[in-house]
């Protein structure tokens, strides 16, 4: 396993505390995230409940373009991690978030497996190309799950693996990195 890279060529994840609660809440206004309370609780409460929480930044302008969050590791293994990236010409750096996210668990912490939901069965927009069929396994469809603008989405919950991670992303990894 990798030490826990942090920076890609393209992207660097920086440890986020309460003096970012700001920043990241302007991320995810700007992305239209459902269910988020009013600035100041959500400054108060930022980062509870996460066992890691990042700023993305472009490594190009130094500017401050998503975050990435990993929830508590469960007593079964298990992590979810959330990606929200601010900006349609960011989307290209999602596959170098998502690897270091997911790799930041595996090496941190005894995980088992990472989980990723979505709103879409459609895995392209993660950014990992070909690595995606090696990487990531379906593993359940939780339907009209989630109502944000104006209608019930299904929810597609997608896990990354130790045993597929550790072959695969590292290899995933040093295309990146």
């Amino acid at each position: 396993m990798l030490f826990p890279h942090t920076e890609t060529r393209r992207v660097a994840l920086r440890p986020a505390g309460s003096e970012d609660a700001v920043a990241a809440y302007q991320i995810l206004f700007r992305l239209g995230n459902a269910g988020l309370p009013v600035l100041d609780t959500f400054v108060k409460t930022f980062g509870e409940g996460l066992s890691a929480c990042f700023l993305v930044h472009r490594k190009d302008t130094n500017e401050v373009v998503g975050l990435s969050t990993i929830s508590p590791l469960t007593p079964a293994g298990h992590v979810r991690i959330e990606v929200h990236l601010a900006g349609a010409d960011n989307q290209e750096l999602s596959g170098d978030v998502h690897a270091l996210t997911a790799n930041f668990a595996f090496a941190m912490w005894r995980t088992r497996k990472v989980y990723l939901h979505r709103t879409s069965s459609d895995i392209s927009a993660i950014g990992w190309g070909e690595a995606p069929a090696a990487v990531l396994r379906a593993e359940a469809v939780l339907p009209d799950h989630t109502y944000f603008h104006g209608r019930l989405w299904d929810v597609h919950i997608f896990a990354i693996h130790r045993e597929d991670w550790n072959p695969h992303g590292v290899a995933l990894l040093k295309q990146i990195v």
